[in-house]
């Protein structure tokens, strides 16, 4: 009986395909640690406690260095195996997709700063509602995080298309606390320099709630080959979904 060796194509397409799960792999993991930032800053926000804010602030190193090895298997993955059409596809959105979370980090990186200075020099609340808004805004981000991983995890393009109505939904919830917190400020001067910094605060979760938005395009992208980024903000969500995979 004569042995069939695999064909060196065969071996090609073993190895592309193990460099593309190390790739998915990787991103995923980036996902799950800023998970966890986010679960730290919750409690920051929650206890006001400052320490997990510079725990948040210190963990933020590892996220860089999973993007930066994103980037560099993707230049390899591309030099090695020119791929085309789906696999192309694939490629680009992960790259687009760890470029976005690495900007997610930058922006809880600058809250944690934040926090740690109003923790610091400690003052009367600037509004009885906010650290509430505050709180709510970071759990649906941390939400929209949780959704985002199974999304990609799964390669299913439906609740991608329902988290950028989510993510638009945040961004107007955010605009409404910002104009809110400006009205106080002019009604409060006393408290204005720490009205000023708990707008930067809400500022830079409007910024999560965009690259979230950002990744669930990459994801349809992926999956269905649709660019959705210039859809029309007055459509439904779903509406944008009703042929994609799981429907």
């Amino acid at each position: 009986m004569t042995m069939q060796t695999p064909s060196p194509s065969g071996h090609i397409l073993q190895a592309f395909d193990n460099e593309l799960d190390q790739l998915q792999h990787l991103a995923l993991k980036m996902t799950a640690l800023l998970q966890q930032q986010l679960e730290l800053m919750i409690e920051a926000f929650a206890e006001e406690d400052g320490e997990a804010a510079l725990q948040l602030i210190a963990q933020s190193s590892h996220v860089t260095l999973l993007a930066s090895a994103i980037d560099q298997e993707v230049l390899e993955v591309l030099a090695r195996h020119h791929p085309v059409a789906n696999d192309l596809r694939a490629i680009i959105a992960i790259a687009k997709i760890s470029a976005e979370l690495e900007k997610l980090n930058i922006e809880l990186c600058e809250i944690a700063r934040l926090l740690v200075g109003l923790f610091t020099h400690k003052a009367n609340v600037a509004g009885v509602e906010l650290p509430g808004d505050i709180i709510r805004i970071a759990e649906l981000a941390e939400t929209m995080l949780e959704n985002l991983l199974l999304a990609f995890w799964n390669q299913q393009s439906n609740p991608a298309y329902a988290l950028l109505q989510t993510s638009r939904n945040c961004e107007q919830s955010l605009q409404t606390i910002i104009k809110q917190q400006l009205a106080f400020a002019v009604a409060n001067a006393h408290l204005v320099g720490r009205t000023l910094e708990i707008i930067e605060i809400l500022k830079a979760f409007d910024h999560c709630c965009e690259y979230c938005r950002h990744i669930a395009e990459s994801i349809i992208f992926m999956v269905d080959g649709r660019d959705v980024r210039h859809l029309k903000l007055a459509e439904p969500a779903v509406a944008f979904g009703e042929t994609a995979n799981g429907a």
